[in-house]
């Protein structure tokens, strides 16, 4: 399974709604700061399992929101400003079996080994080892087989 396909996974796991704050967010990253603490009196949003929380300060006043809509257009506003969105995620980690663990060790390690074999050839066609190159990409054909 490609780093891709497990991102996607965990992005699964997300509260309802919660992908186009992820967007949101990512589009304003250079406005926000991680923390493992909730902290009071900042502006604040909170990622769980099951929904998100924003306190944000806006028209002079602290909003609290829970719903996803109106986190995205609060966010909106919020980020028209320069301050410091602080950003709490609460997710617990996926739990794969180790069947696919292993399946996962065994493909990375198959492409460090095919990276390791190309590294090889690119040295061998260097030096011109007709024999170091015909014997390294039979191995390589045999991985990739």
């Amino acid at each position: 399974m490609a780093k891709e396909q497990l991102l996607a996974l965990k992005n699964r796991i997300l509260p309802a709604g919660a992908g186009p704050i992820i967007e949101l967010l990512s589009t304003h990253h250079q406005q926000l700061e991680m923390t493992s603490i909730l902290l009071e009196h900042v502006p604040l949003l909170i990622i769980g399992r099951h929904g998100m929380i924003a306190r944000l300060p806006l028209d002079g006043r602290v909003i609290k929101l829970s719903q996803p809509q109106e986190i995205a257009e609060a966010l909106q506003r919020f980020f028209e400003t320069d301050q410091t969105l602080y950003v709490f995620v609460n997710l617990p980690e996926i739990q794969f079996p180790e069947s696919v663990v292993s399946v996962i060790r065994e493909v990375e390690e198959k492409v460090r080994k095919r990276d390791e074999l190309l590294q090889q050839i690119d040295e061998a066609l260097e030096r011109r080892d007709r024999e170091a190159f015909m014997h390294l990409t039979r191995a390589l054909a045999d991985l990739d087989a």
